[in-house]
């Protein structure tokens, strides 16, 4: 695997599209500071994924994108594409061939692509890792950022290392699976908190069930009971029913006798009656059409005005239209021009639309041709250029070496003079020696006791350091089990909330009431009730089932929620409308209030919105609170009527029965569930100050933990200046103290190397003069072929201003051919537009038309009219004459007829006397009959409402041996227990047996949850001996490497790597220890910068050679070092064959070595361009 090209658009300063071809070997990017050459192994790391703005040299990510010149527009969009040969399988994807792409918009929006194919972050990453390529790795290694891998925390330098191992996706596996367990850890605790609360509701439900299903078993009893005692009552009704029929049916007869005679009198009155109506009849006719009559008439006078208005009205629409029509002639003219025209334009645009294309086809063909002669003449060019850059190269290396040669002779002469003069000064040289090294050695004296006592101020830091990292640690567990505890209660609290958000622990009849929302409802008594600490358990069973009760304001809410429940089968609940329910607080006798047991009133020891005074009255007005079971005994006896409850559950009724007990598992009732709630939030308060104050302190902590390290770096600092001020001086102690043994020698040495001397510049003459030649030789030959390229560019130029030329033409043939297509459409759409307006004008004629056609046919019917009113007012006139004439003669008819009403009217009122008497009689019969109809109706009521039976069903279920008296005692017997049970709540049956299911399924649930937690531990564990393992057969390898690298490149000395923990090779960090030659050894921070450089390169190069990287980026890494330094840095790079090493240089050194070199250069202020060369072409350094 290994790099093929690097693609760049917009990244940084690279505005252009720029593309790097990654070769084999080494390749060096050279150029000034601040052309940006930098930016290409920003680029790469960047399009691996690199997330931080700061390790990119930038304050925040959109500022990769070119931000644009005084010359240059911003750009949109920076992108980055790095294309990777992945023949050998490397990368984990079926593909050779594999590009990877990143963008950035300037709106902040970005995208990454694996092959074109849109892909997360996190598919990059885990596609690269453990190649030894990401951006976290030792692959790429930033400008300036070198020494930092000697100089980072221990803990910081492990990440290298990892990398090398090849345990990066196993640590992320790892990671991934301890989140994964921290969720399961939490699942598990929710788990255990839902199972506890229902282990304490389930012993109280199940003896709520056994209670209800007691209940149930008497009150099947009392429904058969009940039902006989019903049908009984119904028999006893029906034989009353049968006299009371009788003698009705008597009644009847004589009253039918007697409404037979009254029938006859009233027929002779109805006649006479009947006459008379006829008679009114036919006078209100006869008025009624002297009326009609006068009203035609009248009305046939005014017709005539009306119909004169008519006929105007019409002239004028008429006229209206008319001008309308001729407007929607012209109109329909013009458009129809409009349209021919558009058909002429739209054919026009066409043709001309295929003239420029034309035209553009052949200045793209010439484009093409002259930029194959530009590119033919660029290689020839190149070609030269490259023969030119090896002759500069030679004469370099000449002109170098005959310096050189002059420089040493210079030198030598210096030289013989110097020692010549040296011999005379030898002797007061011995005498200042000696005085120098009683001077060097009081100096040493005095920075040795400074030592000691910035070593000593550098231990107590570190002690402090280490007290203050252990506090921290003490701070940060007390910090952790703070947070652990507060997500606990958390997450009990958010339990019992949901728990109380789903009226868990309601029957469900309530469930399904509270969640539909129904109008009108205010809650359940439980929600709406506040017990205060203490009273819950009293309160609680006082209430019992009333707790489930529903509030609601009025019966007619409490109506339409039964319905909801009968539709849903959502079983039965019992309901209390504020306006209906108004409960009375039980009147206590002193004897009673005033005794030293007695707490309250139920309904006054609590509190509740006063809206709900009536319903908590009705509900605990009657229950008084007391102490203890003893004191409830004795307190009942005096008072009748109240009900007694204890504050630990106790319950003596007015009956005298008690109840009371415990469960094995107590229960959180739905009251101390809210109470739980308030708790849990003032424990989450208190948890929450202790974190702050935690929090708080372990700031300070860190606070003096930065001052500390302080403290250590400036005394570190100042022990390395004054260890280097006492190597210093040894060094220069030596060094007198050699001199003054090597003065005794020094006449003979001075006569040889005189001698020595002149040997050798009889030499230097011979090489000096034919150095001289071969310079000339190689100096003419380069002027030769620079004249020739001169003729050569000179071409080169006349193409590119051709090609811009036709670049220009091609773009402007562009432009207008965009141009004719934009016209051509706006053309097409004019014609549909002025279609689609003649289809309107046309059908606008159309409706003129034929409103003309309607006002002729009305002008006509008008006219025709006008002649028959005038005829018409001649026989109404004689029409109405006859009528005035009729009315009088039936005024005279009317009144005969009123005399004979009289008599046949008393006739009747005496015959309905008589009958009125017998219907009284049977009316008080049907009364008694009703009465028995309506208890009849009442019972069947009862069995329908109570018993949901018809007469008919009910029938099925008597008993034949049934006996009134006892079974109306036996009744009365049931009532009375189902009495004492008290209110029930029937769905806790249903309730418990789902209850049991659901429990059930949670402890399945946490059994695979507990199988999970284990597998993921196990996973967990795995990784980890993975990790162990393969890190620590890696970080062996690198160590061997590190100390013969580091002796190899420093010409001598030691160096190792140390774990800090060696029984933790998980997280330990790694520690550097080096001695480079000739010095102590001491620890990497005392180094200086360029043997900490060298000492990074070595660790660099150990882990390449333990885990060879396919690409590596090195970005001025040899910077802080000489050039002996740097020529062995270079050197060692070969030992690498098998890695692409691209190298960002200053360094000339560097830059020798090099197979490809890329220069980066910045002719455009703000603007890099990129030239590649080959080693060999004509550059000039």
């Amino acid at each position: 695997m290994y790099f093929k090209r690097l693609e760049m658009h917009g990244f940084k300063s690279f505005a252009e599209p720029v593309v790097i071809e990654f070769h084999e070997g080494v390749t060096c990017v050279v150029g000034p500071n601040g052309s940006g050459k930098s930016n290409i192994s920003d680029a790469i790391r960047w399009v691996l994924g690199e997330q931080s703005p700061k390790t990119l040299r930038g304050g925040k990510m959109e500022e990769v994108i070119f931000a644009g010149t005084a010359n240059r527009k911003m750009r949109g969009m920076a992108e980055v594409n790095l294309v990777i040969d992945n023949s050998s399988g490397i990368l984990d994807i079926d593909y050779n061939e594999v590009a990877i792409t990143r963008r950035m918009f300037r709106s902040g929006d970005s995208e990454y692509l694996i092959n074109n194919v849109p892909c997360r972050l996190k598919d990059i990453r885990k596609l690269i890792m453990d190649t030894g390529i990401g951006v976290d790795g030792y692959s790429i290694i930033g400008q300036g950022k070198i020494a930092d891998i000697v100089s980072n925390k221990p803990e910081s330098r492990r990440e290298i290392f990892e990398e090398a191992a090849g345990v990066v996706a196993y640590k992320t596996r790892k990671g991934e699976a301890e989140r994964k367990l921290e969720i399961t850890k939490a699942n598990l605790e929710r788990a255990n908190d839902i199972i506890g609360e229902l282990e304490s509701r389930i012993p109280g439900l199940k003896e709520e069930a056994a209670k209800a299903e007691e209940f149930l078993r008497l009150r099947k009893e009392y429904e058969e009971l009940e039902v006989n005692i019903i049908l009984n009552n119904l028999e006893s009704i029906k034989k009353k029913q049968d006299i009371f029929a009788a003698d009705i049916e008597d009644l009847t007869h004589k009253i039918s006798v007697g409404e037979e005679e009254a029938y006859e009198a009233n027929r002779i009155l109805s006649n006479a009656q009947k006459d008379n109506e006829e008679l009114e009849e036919r006078g209100n006719e006869a008025q009624n059409r002297l009326l009609s009559v006068i009203d035609k008439y009248n009305h046939i006078s005014n017709r005539d005005k009306v119909k004169e208005e008519k006929l105007a009205a019409l002239e004028r629409d008429e006229q209206r239209l008319r001008a309308e029509a001729e407007s929607l002639k012209v109109r329909l003219t013009e458009e129809m021009y409009s349209a021919n025209k558009a058909d002429s334009m739209e054919a026009q645009f066409a043709e001309e639309i295929s003239k420029v294309s034309e035209k553009l086809n052949l200045k793209l063909e010439e484009y093409s041709a002259v930029l194959e002669q530009k590119n033919q003449a660029d290689e020839a060019l190149n070609s030269d250029r490259e023969q030119v850059f090896n002759l500069h190269k030679t004469v370099s290396e000449k002109v170098s070496e005959l310096k050189s040669l002059e420089t040493l002779r210079e030198t030598l002469i210096n030289r013989n003079k110097e020692l010549i003069a040296e011999w005379d000064k030898e002797k007061d040289d011995n005498l200042s020696s000696r005085n120098n090294l009683a001077d060097a050695e009081a100096k040493h004296d005095e920075w040795s006791r400074k030592i000691d006592y910035l070593k000593d101020s550098y231990n107590r830091a570190v002690d402090a350091l280490d007290k203050l990292g252990k506090d921290k640690q003490a701070a940060s567990e007390a910090l952790r089990q703070l947070t652990v505890k507060e997500g606990q209660i958390s997450s009990r609290k958010k339990t019992i909330e949901e728990m109380e958000a789903n009226y868990e622990g309601y029957n469900y009849g309530v469930r399904f009431i509270m969640k539909s929302q129904a109008k009108g409802i205010d809650g359940v008594v439980a929600e709406l009730i506040k017990v205060p600490e203490g009273y819950e358990t009293a309160i609680e069973t006082a209430l019992g089932g009333s707790l489930q009760n529903i509030v609601c304001q009025k019966e007619d809410d409490a109506k339409a929620a039964i319905e909801i429940l009968k539709a849903n089968n959502a079983g039965r609940l019992t309901f209390l409308p504020i306006n209906r329910i108004s409960g009375q607080v039980a009147a206590v006798e002193a004897a009673i209030s005033e005794d030293k047991d007695f707490i309250g009133i139920g309904s006054e020891l609590c509190n509740y919105h006063k809206e709900y005074k009536g319903i908590f009255d009705f509900l605990l007005g009657k229950t008084v609170v007391v102490k203890t079971i003893d004191s409830a005994i004795r307190l009942s006896k005096k008072s009748k009527g109240l009900r007694f409850v204890t504050l630990s559950g106790e319950i003596i009724n007015p009956t005298g029965s008690i109840s009371g007990g415990r469960y094995k598992n107590k229960t959180a009732s739905l009251i101390e569930r809210r109470a739980e709630i308030a708790k849990l939030e003032n424990e989450l308060s208190y948890i929450s100050n202790e974190i702050a104050i935690n929090e708080e302190a372990l700031l300070k902590i860190e606070e003096d933990i930065i001052h500390n390290k302080e403290t250590e770096k400036e005394d570190g600092k100042l022990i390395k200046e004054a260890e280097a001020a006492v190597i210093s001086l040894e060094e220069r102690l030596s060094y007198l103290r050699s001199h003054l043994n090597q003065s005794d020698e020094s006449n003979l040495k001075y006569e040889s190397q005189i001698s020595s001397i002149k040997d050798d510049l009889k030499g230097s003459e011979e090489i000096t003069e034919r150095l001289r030649r071969e310079i000339s030789d190689g100096k003419n030959l380069i002027e030769s072929i620079s004249r020739n390229n001169s003729s050569k560019t000179a071409d080169g130029e006349q193409l590119n201003a051709r090609l811009k030329e036709l670049s220009a033409i091609v773009t402007e043939l562009k432009v207008e051919k965009s141009q004719k297509d934009a016209q051509l459409e706006n053309a097409v759409m004019n014609k549909a537009r002025i279609t689609k307006a003649i289809d309107a004008l046309r059908e606008a004629k159309d409706d003129n038309e034929k409103n003309l056609s309607d006002i002729e046919a009305a002008r006509a019917e008008l006219l025709n009219d006008s002649g028959e009113d005038a005829s018409n007012l001649g026989l109404l006139k004689t029409e109405r004459e006859a009528l005035e004439e009729s009315i009088r003669n039936i005024k005279n008819e009317k009144s005969i007829l009123a005399e004979n009403l009289g008599k046949a009217t008393k006739k009747l009122s005496d015959i309905n006397h008589r009958n009125s008497g017998l219907k009284e009689q049977k009316y008080q019969l049907e009364i008694k009959s009703a009465k028995n109809d309506t208890q009849e109706e009442v019972l069947n009521a009862r069995l329908w409402d109570e018993f949901e039976m018809s007469y008919a069903q009910a029938l099925d279920k008597k008993n034949p041996n049934f006996v009134m008296s006892s079974s109306v005692k036996l009744n009365r017997e049931i009532k009375n227990r189902m009495r004492e049970i008290g209110d029930v709540n029937v769905g806790s049956i249903k309730e418990y047996e789902e209850l049991g299911k659901r429990y059930d399924f949670l402890v399945e649930q946490r059994k695979d949850i507990i199988f999970a937690s284990d597998e993921l531990n196990r996973i967990i564990k795995e990784m980890s001996d993975t990790i162990k393992e393969k890190f620590k057969e890696n970080f062996d390898k690198v160590v061997t490497n590190f100390g013969e690298i580091f002796t190899e490149l420093f010409g001598g000395g030691s160096a190792q790597l140390t774990m800090e923990d060696e029984s933790n090779p998980l997280e330990s960090g790694i520690d550097i220890v080096a001695q480079p030659p000739g010095k102590k050894l001491q620890n990497i921070n005392l180094m200086s910068g360029g043997e900490k450089t060298m000492t990074a390169i070595a660790l660099m190069f150990a882990v390449l050679k333990a885990k060879p990287t396919p690409f590596c980026i090195l970005d001025e890494v040899e910077a802080a070092l000489d050039d002996a330094n740097i020529d062995r840095f270079s050197n060692y790079l070969r030992n690498f064959e098998d890695v692409q090493f691209v190298l960002v240089t200053h360094q000339k050194a560097t830059m020798e070595h090099a197979d490809v070199l890329y220069g980066v250069t910045m002719a455009e202020q703000g603007v890099s361009k990129l030239l590649s060369l080959k080693l060999g072409d004509d550059i000039r350094l």
